[in-house]
């Protein structure tokens, strides 16, 4: 990707923490061939502003707040909505297992919080340019350099009939299943509806009568535990 101070490269960030993304904005405004275009402290505000906004680089959070898609989960939604988007992670979370999970999952780099903020402008000229970054202590420390967007079935819960472990539990129902395969895509109870051409409160039973069945009550939960059945 070719950017200038004519055409600068279009970065938002998105991090549940004020100071970090004061920080973050400061930092990036001082390049002349970077234009900050958005600075979000929830997924929600990102997803609206990538409806109307051209974003072309974002730096994502990984660990966000309680109520939050977990990291995983909102990569793969940006990834197969938005597929040109690049996706530069900035993370406490800094443990090898992470990071490849992540980049598994779609992200283009990783960048530890403990690094230099001046790492931050290396490591978005890298994911710019088309390279994966890594810092080189991650890159020692990962017995094998990731591939963005190659996840293994074990790393996305697949089972061998191509359901999620999840989603492919006997005790759902066929629409039952259909209906948690699109919330764990990120979509709303009204766009589930339009697709499958059913009523809202028909979908909205089927999800209630889902989360029962898994003994979950909300959408957090429904993440957390696909989240967790990724990691056995």
């Amino acid at each position: 990707m070719q950017f200038s101070v004519v055409t600068p490269l279009r970065v938002a960030v998105l991090d549940d923490h004020s100071l970090i993304r004061l920080a973050l904005n400061s930092r990036l405004s001082r390049e002349t061939d970077l234009a900050v275009v958005g600075v979000y402290s929830a997924s929600a505000e990102l997803i609206s502003a990538l409806r109307v906004q051209t974003i072309d680089l974002l730096v994502l959070d990984y660990q966000l707040h309680d109520g939050e898609l977990d990291g995983l989960n909102l990569i793969r939604l940006l990834r197969k909505q938005y597929p040109q988007l690049l996706i530069l992670i900035s993370s406490s979370a800094e443990k090898p297992a992470i990071v490849k999970l992540a980049i598994g999952a779609g992200a283009n780099g990783y960048l530890g919080k403990s690094q230099p903020v001046d790492d931050l402008i290396l490591a978005i000229r890298t994911v710019a340019s088309g390279q994966l970054y890594l810092s080189s202590m991650m890159a020692h420390e990962l017995d094998k350099k990731p591939i963005p967007g190659h996840e293994r079935p074990c790393d996305t819960g697949e089972d061998p009939a191509g359901d999620t472990l999840l989603v492919g539990n006997v005790a759902l129902s066929p629409k039952e299943r259909e209906v948690l395969r699109c919330c764990l895509e990120g979509m709303q109870v009204s766009q589930i509806a339009l697709k499958f051409m059913r009523s809202p409160k028909t979908i909205s039973g089927q999800k209630q009568a889902a989360f029962r069945k898994l003994g979950i009550r909300t959408d957090l939960e429904l993440f957390r535990l696909q989240h967790n059945l990724d990691q056995q």
